[in-house]
């Protein structure tokens, strides 16, 4: 400040004032003034507002010559007529020039002090009361237009063009150059832009966090004319810009981000308090925004779970074998499942709302299972009961009772049984204890066959001892014979038992069936000749080999071609067709088959479904052992042999699996 001495030479009207003192009294204006000497425009004093506006500290000020902050003002202070002007109530417009070089309009007036007029306070109104008026005005207008464009923002399906809105108006509310949305980036220690409008490059596109804290956790609005006090003001002074707008972005009570406005480089920067309460609506807007689709995305997820979820429960409710039944709390049936409607044999549209009882029929141990799940205490395991299907036949099954509550309570919606028909289990559990009680008995079996042999061999023995000693015309040498003929025919079935009863090693090596089978018929052919029988043996070309027993198999056939031989005995001959040919397996894999067919009298039907049991036979001198040995041997080698039943003779179907390149390899 300029220190104005009193001189006590002077005369009492032209007392110098004190600086100190016109710098209060000029302080008391609200309008920026600045005090001068005439005629040469000498600075001497400045109130607040002044060094606001123009940037420059008071001090400085005191420094400039007017006519750097108001460079037409001289020559109007010269000009009679331009002067009176100045001096008018109206006043004068002029650019002032700001510490930036920024030109604000503004209306100066001019008053001069004392009689002998050797002072004169200029005082400045930015653009003029009128002025401001219709700024404010457009200001609101755009303001409400804002409001009503920022509604569509929660309208928009895309994030994008939601921030979009939110960006043009703002910059139209603002009056803005450019402006910006940025976010607290998680991986790194600043603000990345979300989205950025910026074609002056006014904004960075970070702001590091540190700066965020110590600058921008509160809202500002800085006009040109204030020292730059922030990294962002800073940047506006450099670019030119006209004002500086930011207001952060709170996120459950802590701040996630900012929005920054910054204003053009040739404009008026727009009223603090509209300016702060659009900014504040963008804020507002934004937030709304991300929690938005924040929360329709977790919505989104939760729904897709919850899609997910039931899509699985569907599924289960589907394809799970068990039978499902869905029961209100009075019992009656609300749901089915396709299991359970083939389990019982009704469906799902004929047992709803019908009581329990009346479609579970054969026990009564199901109430009070379904009276605990009323009780919210589910039955795991009822045990084995018999129920009965829809047409009144009778099956084993398992059932479970549980209670369906609703979420976070103990309230009983509902109960869902699970039935479970186990007649196939059942069935296994059955042949199971079968095949173990034969197994049994077949050891036993080779036990008995091994005991016994030593006592035949010396029936045997001593038979054929007496045969010798005996003379030539002893009348029971008839009944010696037939007791030899009887050991020869148990040792037979003894060696028979043996061979059945004894597990085999195979060794398995390529074999051409064709060959092995042509060999075998050979044999039979004096035979055939003599009882009148055929054969016919076709086999398709590039048969694969069978990976097999030769000995094994070559037994299979040998036994298969005995029975049809002798099966047509019985009716004076016929035809023996064996038929080979390659086969498509349901596993992709190569296979054999086998067609062994006969013209004898065939097998009765009340036999076919025993001819592979241990010791069935329809002949009076079988041992009922061949086919079940043919089948031991045929399912030793992976294959199946099967009676393909015939309106006369017989046929068996054989599928062996064919040797693969790495097998024959090894």
């Amino acid at each position: 400040m300029v220190s104005l001495i009193s001189n006590p030479s002077r005369s009492s009207d032209e007392i110098e004032l004190i600086s100190d003192e016109i710098s209060h009294l000029l302080d008391i204006s609200p309008d920026p003034s600045i005090l001068v000497s005439n005629p040469a425009l000498e600075i001497l004093a400045v109130n607040a507002s002044m060094s606001e506006l123009t940037g420059y500290t008071r001090k400085e000020l005191l420094s400039l010559h007017l006519e750097t902050l108001l460079p037409k003002l001289l020559s109007i202070t010269q000009d009679p007529a331009l002067n009176l002007e100045l001096h008018s109530i109206q006043g004068r417009e002029l650019d002032l020039i700001t510490r930036r070089k920024l030109k604000i309009t503004t209306s100066v007036r001019a008053n001069t002090l004392g009689k002998s007029k050797r002072f004169t306070i200029f005082r400045l109104n930015i653009l003029g009361n009128s002025s401001r008026r219709n700024i404010s005005a457009a200001l609101e207008s755009s303001q409400f237009d804002g409001i009503l464009a920022l509604s569509q923002v929660f309208y928009q399906t895309d994030l994008d063009q939601a921030l979009d809105i939110i960006i043009q108006v703002g910059k139209n509310m603002l009056s803005a150059e450019s402006l910006g949305i940025y976010k607290i980036d998680s991986n790194h220690p600043q603000l990345k832009a979300v989205i950025l409008d910026n074609p002056s490059n006014f904004l960075p596109p970070t702001i590091s966090t540190a700066d965020f804290f110590s600058h921008y956790k509160d809202s500002q609005f800085s006009p040109p004319y204030k020292p730059p006090l922030s990294p962002l003001m800073e940047r506006a002074a450099q670019m030119g810009s006209s004002f500086v707008i930011s207001s952060p972005l709170d996120d459950e009570n802590s701040i996630s981000g900012l929005i920054v406005a910054m204003g053009p480089s040739d404009s008026y920067p727009p009223e603090r308090q509209a300016s702060l309460a659009a900014m504040k609506l963008l804020v507002a807007a934004t937030e709304g925004v991300f929690n938005n689709f924040i929360l329709n995305s977790n919505l989104s997820d939760s729904l897709t779970k919850t899609a997910l979820k039931k899509a699985i429960g569907d599924t289960i409710n589907k394809y799970t074998p068990e039978g499902i039944l869905y029961l209100n709390p009075e019992l009656l049936i609300e749901q089915v499942n396709p299991s359970a409607e083939q389990i019982l044999g009704y469906a799902e549209q004929e047992v709803i709302n019908r009581h329990i009882d009346d479609v579970v029929i054969g026990t009564d141990r199901l109430t009070p299972a379904l009276q605990e799940a009323l009780a919210n205490i589910p039955t795991h395991d009822l045990g084995q009961l018999k129920i009965h299907h829809r047409d009144g036949s009778e099956f084993p099954a398992l059932i479970k009772t549980f209670p369906v509550t609703k979420p976070d309570t103990e309230e009983i919606q509902g109960i869902l049984i699970f039935v479970q028909d186990i007649s196939k289990e059942e069935k296994v559990r059955i042949q199971t204890q079968q095949l173990e009680r034969r197994a049994l008995v077949g050891q036993m079996n080779a036990i008995f066959a091994h005991e016994i042999r030593n006592p035949i061999n010396n029936i045997s023995s001593g038979v054929q001892l007496l045969e010798k000693i005996l003379p030539e015309d002893f009348q029971q040498r008839d009944v010696l014979k037939g007791i030899n003929d009887d050991c020869d025919r148990l040792t037979h079935i003894v060696d028979t038992v043996l061979t059945f009863s004894k597990s085999q090693s195979y060794h398995k090596n390529p074999i051409d069936l064709p060959g092995l089978i042509g060999q075998i018929l050979n044999r039979w052919v004096p035979r055939m000749k003599r009882t009148s029988v055929t054969h016919v043996l076709k086999v398709e070309p590039d048969l694969p080999y069978v990976l097999g027993d030769e000995r094994a198999l070559g037994q299979v056939f040998n036994n298969l071609v005995s029975n049809a031989v002798r099966a047509m005995e019985e009716t004076d001959g016929g035809v023996l067709s064996v038929r080979l040919k390659s086969i498509q397996k349901i596993t992709g894999a190569t296979g054999i088959q086998i067609d062994v067919l006969d013209t004898g009298p065939g097998i009765p039907l009340e036999a076919q479904d025993h001819i592979f049991e241990p010791f069935f036979t329809t002949k009076s001198d079988g041992t009922g052992l061949g086919l079940s040995i043919t089948k031991q041997i045929i399912t030793m080698h992976e294959g199946t042999i099967t009676l393909v039943p015939l309106p006369e003779g017989t046929s068996f179907q054989i599928i062996l699996p064919g040797a693969n390149e790495e097998e024959l390899k090894e």
